[in-house]
């Protein structure tokens, strides 16, 4: 009977909490400005009733500039499963307004007794880097997810270790908008957040005027020897978050897989329908050629049939006139009857041959043939000549006028 009230008692604890957090998330919401209030309540609810050490609120921050901004923050401690034992990470995961359209910034936030251990994915400054944060979409990103590839990541590479009792507290972290950028390491690659605008705060932060993080009731009340904080979940609830990592993780790799398939096939199948355009312009080419050949025979075809009756009107014509061909002689037919045109006609050649010799005399000259003395004396020889036969053709022209008058 004890026993069976005892469990009733647990589980209305458990229900007083989770309306808590639900009431906290609620709030968190409707004071921030968000873009999408519906599906942020939604990713935040499904996150603290999975993960019950991390609570919502907003804060403020002050940038360097001077300005604030309001972000959700989801702080508290995630289970992180590390050679047989589990150990609480305090981490701060930082919600923007225009969420889920910008991923969340994931911080790791160490105890007075707790330091930072850089790695692959965690800087000095305890800002968190993952291919799931850098290739966050709005559609299929969720925080619930996150949290899991948190837990898996920091499993495999803890972010965190004891301090020694001599070593000095490490500062709290400032971040501004000229800090330099992480330099890429192996295997994942440089997360950058977008610049700021008017609808998104920048990234650079200073958490200098921040009121420090109050740690969860089960991390203040047991530590583990090594400086972590140990697990207030049960054995079941641990192995279903380990689960849900593995899950998450397996899924995310899929993705990845799957993504690169469906980016090489669609990048073939564009291909292929570039070619299939080629082919079909190429058609298209083809059956135009193919029609101007057509019409091209057509007028050949059309030409000879021409050609063809000319060739019979020219035979029908040389018979007819062969024997009055054969009684004149060419030279008789062009041999003027006029004794000034017959004159007239044998001086026109006699200057065309003289023109003739002065020009192959100047290539003779210009062949070293002959040289400039004989050239220029037979050119002055020719050119009288030539002047006295064009004098001459001058007269026989106005004597023909003459007669045409008369």
């Amino acid at each position: 009977l004890y026993t069976i009230k005892f469990e009733q008692l647990q589980e209305v604890r458990l229900y007083a909490y989770m309306a808590d957090k639900n009431s906290a998330v609620t709030s968190a919401v409707s004071e921030l400005p968000s873009h999408q209030p519906q599906l942020t309540s939604q990713h935040l609810t499904l996150c603290v009733q999975q993960f019950r050490d991390l609570s919502p609120k907003v804060s403020k921050f002050i940038y360097d500039n001077g300005q604030e901004y309001k972000m959700i923050c989801l702080n508290g401690t995630i289970p992180m499963p590390y050679k047989g034992s589990t150990y609480n990470i305090p981490v701060n995961i930082w919600i923007h307004a225009d969420y889920p359209n910008q991923a969340p910034i994931v911080l790791v936030t160490p105890t007075k007794d707790m330091q930072i251990k850089p790695s692959k994915i965690v800087d000095n400054n305890g800002r968190v880097y993952l291919p799931y944060l850098h290739e966050w979409k709005p559609r299929g990103y969720d925080l619930v997810s996150l949290v899991n590839i948190l837990c898996m990541e920091f499993s495999s590479s803890p972010p965190l270790f004891a301090r020694s009792s001599g070593a000095p507290p490490r500062p709290k972290p400032t971040y501004t908008q000229q800090q330099a950028p992480r330099p890429p390491f192996n295997q994942y690659p440089g997360y950058n957040t977008p610049p700021p605008s008017s609808s998104n705060p920048p990234i650079g932060w200073n958490f200098a005027n921040q009121p420090p993080q109050p740690q969860p009731a089960a991390q203040a009340t047991q530590q583990h020897s090594s400086g972590f904080g140990n697990t207030t979940l049960e054995r079941e609830d641990t192995q279903a978050i380990i689960k849900s990592s593995m899950v998450s993780k397996i899924e995310h790799d899929l993705q990845q897989r799957y993504k690169i398939f469906i980016d090489r096939y669609e990048a073939e199948m564009n291909a292929l329908q570039q070619q299939e355009q080629e082919l079909t312009a190429g058609k298209e080419q083809i059956a135009e050629i193919l029609q101007k050949i057509e019409e091209e025979k057509v007028k050949i075809r059309e030409t000879i049939e021409l050609f063809q009756t000319k060739d019979g009107e020219l035979r029908d014509f040389l018979s007819q006139h062969q024997r009055e061909s054969e009684d004149n002689m060419v030279d008789q037919q062009i041999e003027p009857k006029a004794p000034l045109f017959k004159q007239y006609l044998n001086l026109y050649a006699e200057e065309s041959a003289l023109d003739d010799a002065i020009y192959y005399l100047a290539e003779a000259l210009r062949n070293n043939v002959i040289d400039i003395q004989v050239f220029l004396k037979n050119v002055r020889a020719l050119a009288r000549k030539k002047f006295m036969v064009r004098a001459l053709m001058n007269k026989v022209v106005s004597e023909t006028a003459k007669c045409e008058i008369k």
